[in-house]
């Protein structure tokens, strides 16, 4: 191909990108999937390792976790191409804002395989990836941006302070889905049994505090049990909103959002689950 014409075909394809990055920021779910072709394949930071586009569903639900449009944009993008084939590569910046009013901001690896298709250029392959810490931890590098600077002979962070739920779900995927929906649950991680769809172990973060899940594992001595004996207490600000939103997902009310007798708002709902949840928020007084 001429100069002239990888010019005009890098041109095409960054007008591509530019437009399917405007439209993951104000969460068009058809818009995004109108710029991939339809066998793509994504390498994403979400499970499980590897995943076809198929269809809107999984992406609606991921934007209804955020608040609000998202932010999002690429630095030092690089683009190359030959004949019917190209790359880009470069820094992607995630940021937003969850339902739960938590702020989030995310700096990783992007990678774009695009195939022209009847003349139009189409994203056949995503590929998003973090560094992880190389200190025995394992942990995902989620706190870098462009101009970090590691020093790596600094302690690795303390453990988690208090003591930590860990719930064994019967569908411990579901169970994490329905939490981020319900209660603004943000994922830290999760790992997969050798089957490649139980969880062994999901770190959530809930209004502050960390929640892990598993999937039952009878062959390693670890059945299913209905959950019972215990409630999970969310202590919030704003109750009715809380509880609004738990509802609206599908939480079954156990026991309504009243004034108790100790002067706060309390209620009590069971999530799909069979784990049982209970609201308290303060009464806040007009001034």
């Amino acid at each position: 191909m001429s100069d002239i014409g990888s010019r005009t075909a890098i041109a095409e394809i960054r007008a591509v990108i530019d437009d399917w990055v405007s439209a993951i920021c104000r969460k068009d779910a058809v818009c995004v999937l109108a710029h991939c072709s339809e066998d793509c394949l994504i390498y994403s930071l979400a499970p499980p390792l590897k995943a076809p586009e198929t269809g809107a569903e999984g992406l609606e639900r991921w934007f209804a976790t955020w608040s609000g449009p998202l932010g999002y944009q690429f630095q030092d993008l690089e683009i190359v191409e030959s004949g019917d084939v190209a790359f880009a590569l470069g820094l992607a910046h995630l940021s937003g804002e969850s339902r739960d009013g938590g702020k989030s901001t995310l700096w990783y690896r992007q990678t774009l395989g695009l195939k022209r298709i009847d003349g139009a250029w189409k994203i056949a392959h995503q590929h998003e990836s973090v560094p992880f810490y190389m200190d025995g931890s394992l942990k995902a590098a989620v706190d870098l941006d462009p101009g970090s600077a590691v020093e790596w002979d600094a302690p690795s962070k303390p453990p988690m302070a208090g003591v930590i739920a860990y719930l064994t779900a019967q569908d411990a995927n579901a169970a994490a889905e329905f939490y981020g929906r319900a209660f603004g649950a943000r994922e830290e991680g999760r790992k997969y049994a050798g089957d490649g769809k139980r969880l062994i172990h999901c770190h959530l973060t809930i209004n502050g505090g960390a929640l892990m899940l598993n999937d039952p594992l009878p062959e390693y001595g670890y059945p299913w049990k209905p959950p019972e004996g215990f409630v999970l207490h969310l202590v919030v600000d704003d109750g009715n909103f809380w509880w609004k939103r738990a509802v609206a997902a599908g939480a079954e009310v156990t026991m309504p959002l009243e004034i108790a007798f100790w002067g706060d708002y309390y209620g009590q709902l069971r999530d799909p689950f069979g784990v049982s949840w209970a609201i308290v928020a303060p009464v806040k007084k007009d001034h």
